[in-house]
């Protein structure tokens, strides 16, 4: 790999020039102090070194190092072998662009991991150059998370994703993308976090399409948000676990301390309307029941879908499935649904929950499984669809299947399985999920 200066409105910028496309790693679009709200970068000094490794937010493997996730699944599955630097003030982002090409649409992921955890350079996704080979700029986005970014609901994590958003929409041109034609996608927390930033209109006219994995769609009144005054209580017995109650020393301890004091408290309460964003009055105004019934959410199409190993499998499609047809009843923009039904060779995992970031991304030759033609055929039908929908909002293209959206006289949802081209209808998901929760389970 060779280097590349690109020149930028923010200055000039180095990366790694590809077979077929550039990528840069590690671009700081904001910086934050510590519970506080994110500043945009606008310029500079002299050539930004690109071609480093990324940083991240602190999280569990930054501060139980001899742990290291021993006999996690998610450890294995996408980060064994590979390292990671960890800071607390981590806005950073990858961008690969096509080597040749300007006006090119824009793909920018934002990665799972509960909230709690996750890389901006993940193996599956954090430097492919599948979307770049089919001429679009993909960028991998990071984010505040745990208590750095939930602290008293007021959703730093959530807030440096729009301002990294509205960094892309201002710069990508320099780095041959269309800021006119943004679409995000994300998976699992990342989906939520997806959903989350339609219910805000400071993105209007910027974000033209989602594609949501594993985790968007219909929030039920059992999960909503909790309001700032709700979560008070909860944020009161963290500082007095870290030996601080008052808010200014607790702001002053060292980041491993908060960590420590929040992880414990969590563990211990074990619910989760703690460990996702809260009502802030701007990105999440209002519960999502009434933003949805006021249909003051982003109305932009939709790819939305599940895993059929998920794990809370039923609950995840039926918040998909909920959105899908709330979009169709109410005349708004069409919603695609997949079921992704591959049994992923290697062990007895089959589609589990982020199985499919290995085929939406093409990295296979990365994972240790011993994929096989089927695979990496499915792999590229998934990308050509994805990319479709980067470029039109509709997935539909030469050399694929018809995917028509959910509406009247289209309830089901596209198959992935490598086999088959056809449609799973609702009941037949559900009846697959049931049997998932009860018999067969992926891990969570």
């Amino acid at each position: 790999m060779g280097e590349y200066v690109l020149q930028t409105a923010c200055g000039p910028v180095k990366g790694l020039e590809r077979e077929e496309s550039v990528l840069f790693r590690g671009i700081r679009y904001a910086t934050a102090g510590r519970f506080c709200y994110p500043e945009p970068v606008t310029a500079w000094e002299g050539v930004l070194d690109a071609t480093k490794q990324e940083i991240n937010c602190f999280q569990y493997d930054a501060f139980r190092k001899e742990a290291k996730d021993k006999d996690n699944f998610y450890y294995e599955e996408f980060r064994r072998g590979e390292s990671f630097l960890y800071e607390e003030d981590a806005l950073t982002l990858n961008i690969v662009k096509p080597r040749e090409g300007s006006g090119c649409p824009v793909l920018v992921f934002i990665h799972g991991g509960g909230h709690e955890t996750g890389t901006v350079g993940e193996m599956p996704y954090g430097d492919t150059e599948e979307y770049a080979k089919r001429g679009i700029v993909y960028v991998s986005v990071g984010y505040r998370l745990n208590v750095f970014s939930l602290y008293r609901s007021r959703n730093y994590g959530l807030f440096d994703q729009m301002t990294a958003i509205r960094w892309i929409y201002q710069n990508i041109a320099s780095f041959g993308g269309d800021p006119d034609r943004i679409t995000l996608m994300g998976q699992s927390a990342g989906a939520m976090s997806v959903t989350d930033l339609l219910y805000t209109q400071a993105l209007k006219g910027i974000v033209k399409g989602a594609v949501l994995l594993s985790g968007g769609g219909m929030i039920p009144k059992m999960a909503r948000p909790y309001t700032q005054e709700e979560a008070e209580g909860f944020w009161q017995e963290v500082r007095q676990r870290a030996g601080a109650p008052g808010e200014e020393d607790f702001q002053k301890l060292p980041a491993d301390q908060i960590w420590e004091a929040w992880y414990q408290v969590s563990r211990e309460h074990n619910d989760l309307h703690y460990l996702q964003p809260g009502i802030d009055g701007t990105i999440i105004p209002k519960l999502p029941q009434e933003i949805r019934r006021e249909g003051t959410d982003l109305d932009v199409p939709i790819l939305i879908g599940v895993t059929s190993q998920d794990f809370m499998p039923y609950l995840i499609f039926e918040l998909a499935y909920g959105w899908a047809k709330r979009n169709a009843r109410e005349g708004r923009a069409p919603v695609y649904g997949f079921f992704f039904d591959r049994a992923l060779p290697g062990n007895r995992y089959k589609a589990f929950h982020a199985a499919d970031l290995w085929y939406f991304f093409g990295n296979m030759d990365k994972c240790w499984r011993p994929f096989e033609k089927t695979d990496f055929d499915l792999s590229a039908q998934m990308i050509d669809y994805t990319a479709n929908f980067v470029r039109t909002g509709d997935p539909n293209g030469a050399g694929l299947a018809p995917w028509k959206p959910v509406g009247r006289g289209q309830r089901g949802f596209r198959r992935f399985d490598g086999v088959s081209d056809g449609y799973a209808g609702p009941m037949e998901c559900r009846r697959k999920l049931w049997h998932t929760f009860l018999k067969d389970k992926g891990p969570m």
